[in-house]
């Protein structure tokens, strides 16, 4: 965007707005700079989300008394049902994810499709941020520390 000034001197000189004009034409270059600074990078692809591999819980439970609903499997290659289709690093720890789902509950398994966020917070805690807009947080849990089922489920070739 390059900024010019146009103007008519009619009967006397317009001093004000000359030099308002050149202020104008001075500050674009930083205003074409801050444009540019502006405009998303982007994305990089990338193979996996930089997690600890393992089980984690939801910010409002705990590792001694989770539930189905609360509680996620941090897998090498998807999170609990779902499957990462596609990964791309969108900020320096936020990340855009697309995912295959299945569902169990009903007396056929269905697909589904979700893109969605993660912000990685450390390599042990995420917060997810879900096609609707509500955001939760998840912190690991080392397995021996949850309760039974999952104390005792065998998941090294889900996560190794």
């Amino acid at each position: 965007m390059k900024a010019t000034c146009k103007y008519m001197v009619m009967t006397g000189v317009l001093l004000a707005m000359g030099t308002a004009c050149n202020a104008a034409v001075d500050a674009a270059p930083a205003a074409e700079a801050a444009e540019a600074a502006a405009e998303p990078a982007a994305a990089e692809v990338v193979n996996e989300l930089p997690l600890r591999r393992g089980y984690y819980v939801r910010s409002d439970d705990t590792c001694a008394m989770p539930s189905n609903a609360t509680l996620a499997l941090v897998r090498r290659d998807g999170i609990s049902g779902c499957d990462f289709t596609a990964i791309e690093r969108i900020g320096e720890s936020r990340y855009r994810v697309q995912e295959t789902c299945t569902d169990h509950q009903g007396p056929a398994p269905t697909e589904y499709e979700l893109t969605q966020e993660y912000e990685i917070l450390g390599e042990d805690r995420y917060r997810l941020t879900f096609e609707y807009g509500e955001t939760v947080e998840f912190s690991f849990c080392p397995q021996e520390s949850l309760p039974e089922p999952w104390k005792s489920n065998e998941i090294s070739d889900l996560i190794g």
